[in-house]
């Protein structure tokens, strides 16, 4: 039986790839979408879903969106153009627009838990952005870890090098303080893909190359969203010198994690929410000088050669 799960995203370039890798794997079932604020605001993210959603012929799966802002009411800032584009997907005008009267109206945090609770015991909860929508979750039913399998996490980071400040990765730093809920009040078990875990085992731009060489409709999707930032990156990459999946890892991990996870470690960790310079970076006590049980498995190896496989699976697909 495939592994039912419900996939938290902000659908930018890399959930885009990711939900492309779950909708075509016979290993899982996606339940349902719900949105959180992150690379783009909520009303952007579902229109990136429904447009994910339509190029995987998808448009049964149900969508919800979630808050526009942080769990304490902090409203995102997108002064700065995204790394994804102003839209989440690289800014590839889509001559058809999607309805979005498939949109549910049921808000994301009240579906998780009812979705939750509809399927308890055989859920995987796949978050790809901010934690804001699982985090209020918790808060409606505390008891919420209790009725799910598993929750796997895209996000944090466990040397303490930030890309978002000097020491936050970019989906904790946006909601500190639901990271923080979710990781400490959860109470199921966490698995944590980090970013160094994404750094470290980048690959080539030969195997992007290769990948995106692939004919297909879900390739030809992922080639015009990924034309604009990636022609900027590829001109200087010093900066990214290796083609960096992020949210990809996450969902291989969901599809099949003991063909694809080489390493893993048990630790408690959080997230620092007072700190002048470490404000939502995720805090590792690999020393268990706090004497606290372990709330996560940090990832720390994937098998590149299974991962990569993947890839190549999920771009054949369509």
């Amino acid at each position: 039986m495939p592994k039912s799960i419900l996939i938290d995203c902000d659908a930018g370039i890399d959930d885009a790839q990711a939900l492309f890798m779950a909708l075509g794997s016979p290993e899982v079932k996606v339940l349902a979408i719900t949105i959180v604020h992150g690379n783009v605001l909520p009303k952007q993210v579902s229109v990136n879903v429904l447009r994910i959603l339509r190029v995987a012929e998808r448009l049964d799966i149900p969508v919800y969106v979630g808050s526009e802002t942080s769990i304490l009411g902090n409203e995102r800032s997108h002064e700065d153009k995204p790394y994804h584009g102003w839209d989440g997907l690289g800014d590839s005008p889509d001559p058809e627009p999607v309805d979005e009267s498939l949109i549910k109206d049921e808000p994301a945090s009240t579906a998780i838990v009812r979705i939750c609770r509809e399927n308890e015991g055989n859920l995987t909860l796949v978050c790809l952005g901010p934690l804001t929508n699982v985090a209020s979750a918790i808060r409606m039913d505390p008891t919420l870890g209790q009725r799910i399998q598993q929750c796997v996490i895209m996000g944090g980071n466990y040397y303490g090098k930030g890309n978002t400040t000097v020491c936050s990765e970019f989906n904790f730093f946006c909601d500190p303080e639901a990271a923080r809920i979710v990781l400490t009040q959860l109470r199921a078990p966490v698995t944590v893909v980090g970013m160094e875990l994404c750094y470290d085992n980048a690959l080539s731009w030969e195997d992007y190359d290769t990948l995106r060489s692939r004919t297909s409709k879900v390739n030809e999707f992922m080639k015009r969203i990924e034309k604009q930032p990636f022609e900027k990156i590829r001109m200087n990459q010093l900066e990214w010198p290796r083609y960096i999946p992020c949210d990809e890892f996450a969902m291989a991990v969901v599809i099949n994690e003991s063909a694809v996870v080489r390493e893993s470690k048990e630790v408690f960790a959080t997230v620092e929410v007072k700190g002048e310079y470490t404000y939502g970076m995720m805090v590792v006590d690999w020393t268990k000088i706090l004497r606290k049980p372990s709330n996560v498995k940090l990832v720390t190896e994937i098998d590149n050669e299974e991962f990569f496989k993947m890839l190549r699976q999920c771009v054949n697909w369509k």
